[in-house]
């Protein structure tokens, strides 16, 4: 099932975000969730804690109200990012292109780039730590399904 989020998006950024997905053939919505997931997942962002969401600064002029399709586990790992790093959709994206642009472009023009499935694999757990209640987030593959794949790879057939 697809969810829409809406967000605004400097005009600035929109266009370089439209050449971008564009250019690799990705739409504009995998685009701006793959390159969230880069970001959070290749560089050290600073966490707030105890804050509210912080937001882009009003009346700044230039935004675009843009529409993203998102498939489920898309979404949930947009909501976690906005918990953790205590900024909206908005502010992400910005923070993203103003300081990771082309680290991310670089990243998608390596030859060995063939990852087709960028943000896939979501899951959360709960448990009890010492009587305290705790949630891990995994923004990819569950670390015992790695450990079964590596354990166990598949055989090779010729």
């Amino acid at each position: 099932m697809n969810l829409e989020t809406t967000t605004c998006i400097s005009h600035k950024h929109l266009e370089l975000i439209k050449v971008y997905a564009e250019k690799y053939k990705i739409p504009v919505s995998s685009f701006i969730i793959y390159f969230i997931n880069f970001v959070v997942t290749h560089k050290i962002m600073q966490v707030k804690a105890c804050s509210r969401l912080s937001y882009r600064p009003r009346h700044s002029g230039g935004w675009k109200r843009v529409h993203i399709m998102l498939l489920e586990h898309e979404y949930e790992f947009v909501m976690d990012v906005r918990k953790v790093y205590k900024m909206s959709l908005a502010k992400i994206i910005a923070f993203c292109i103003d300081n990771y642009l082309f680290d991310f472009i670089n990243a998608l023009n390596k030859e060995d780039n063939t990852d087709n499935y960028r943000c896939c694999g979501y899951t959360f757990s709960f448990y009890l730590e010492e009587g305290i209640q705790c949630c891990q987030f995994y923004w990819g593959p569950h670390p015992e399904i790695l450990k079964k794949i590596t354990c166990h790879p598949a055989p090779v057939t010729h």
